[in-house]
């Protein structure tokens, strides 16, 4: 019996195999199949856009806060309200007025030292130009300050705004050195009272006025202190805006020293946090000479000069009266 051929030959050969596939013909109209895109690559785009929004706008108005409102507009009363508020709660404005009643002081009979300085019924807060242009709670809107009679000691509460800063978040310096050199003045104008005209010193006078728990009180000058022959500054730690500090002037046989120090400073001022901490120390000096001798040099003057104008007038020179024919 013969075996196939088949048998024979198990392995077909490539050359066979390549015979017996069936010929395939493309198509004349074949459309290839539509492949569905991926949504991962847009959802991953949008989410990265929305994180980068969000952390972009917290940094912004974390760093950088908004634009304050101007002075006197109905947002910036708002503000000023609030702040008002929060100063009045503070724990050393208490304090402070606390040692402005002087019991241990009124039972001995004497006058208490404490006073608070408060503003004139004119509205008058004795400050330049400069820094009535950085009213509101954009800038030095809210302060609160007390005087030491007895041991020539100023301490202010004082509100720091948003518009302040020069780097975003930091108060600007040349501010910070305005508001310690207004106070340093201040005291040194409180130290000497005889400075000042006799409407002052009869102002400025302690008294009680009316009200619940009331304490001793002050009018603060109607005149502009005189601004110091010499100043120097240290800061020492940045001074974030939006907040409240306390400045402090004491005299400089008291106060710490400074890294430049003046040779004869009369007063130490200070800018510290509510906690303590020191941010900016300044040392003050001024003329010797007060504001009531330049004040009389300059009456003086001007009665010199116009007694030489009279004499001109009523026994002209016999020269003029020649050259005039």
């Amino acid at each position: 019996m013969a075996l196939p051929r088949r048998a024979l030959r198990p392995a077909l050969s490539l050359r066979y195999q390549r015979l017996l596939e069936p010929k395939s013909f493309p198509r004349a109209y074949s459309t290839p199949a539509p492949t569905r895109k991926s949504r991962a690559p847009y959802i991953w785009s949008a989410g990265a856009l929305l994180l980068g929004l969000a952390c972009g706008t917290g940094v912004v108005h974390t760093i950088s806060p908004p634009v304050m409102p101007e002075a006197g507009t109905h947002e910036d009363r708002v503000l000023m309200l609030d702040i008002n508020k929060r100063i009045e709660e503070e724990f050393k404005v208490k304090v402070l007025r606390g040692k402005c009643l002087g019991v241990t002081k009124a039972l001995q009979g004497k006058e208490a030292g404490w006073v608070e300085i408060v503003s004139s019924s004119e509205g008058h807060e004795g400050k330049t130009e400069l820094v009535k242009e950085l009213q509101g709670a954009k800038g030095l809107g809210v302060e609160r300050v007390f005087w030491d009679r007895g041991e020539q000691k100023l301490v202010c509460i004082i509100w720091l705004g948003g518009s302040l800063s020069g780097w975003p978040g930091i108060t600007h310096g040349g501010v910070l050195a305005t508001a310690l050199q207004e106070k340093v003045a201040l005291a040194n104008s409180l130290s000497q009272p005889s400075s000042f005209p006799a409407g002052f010193s009869s102002a400025a006078k302690p008294q009680r006025l009316p009200g619940a728990g009331d304490h001793a009180k002050m009018l603060h000058p109607t005149e502009i202190p005189a601004e110091p022959a010499q100043l120097s500054f240290d800061y020492i730690k940045p001074t974030y805006a939006n907040h409240f500090y306390t400045v402090r002037v004491v005299p400089s046989w008291e106060g710490g020293q400074v890294r430049m120090p003046i040779q004869g400073a009369e007063w130490i001022a200070t800018l510290e946090t509510m906690d303590g901490k020191v941010c900016v120390k300044a040392a003050a000096r001024f003329e010797r000479r007060g504001v009531v001798e330049r004040m009389v040099d300059g009456r003086v003057g001007e009665g010199g000069s116009r007694l030489s104008e009279l004499r001109e007038w009523l026994w002209p020179s016999r020269q003029e009266q020649s050259w005039q024919a």
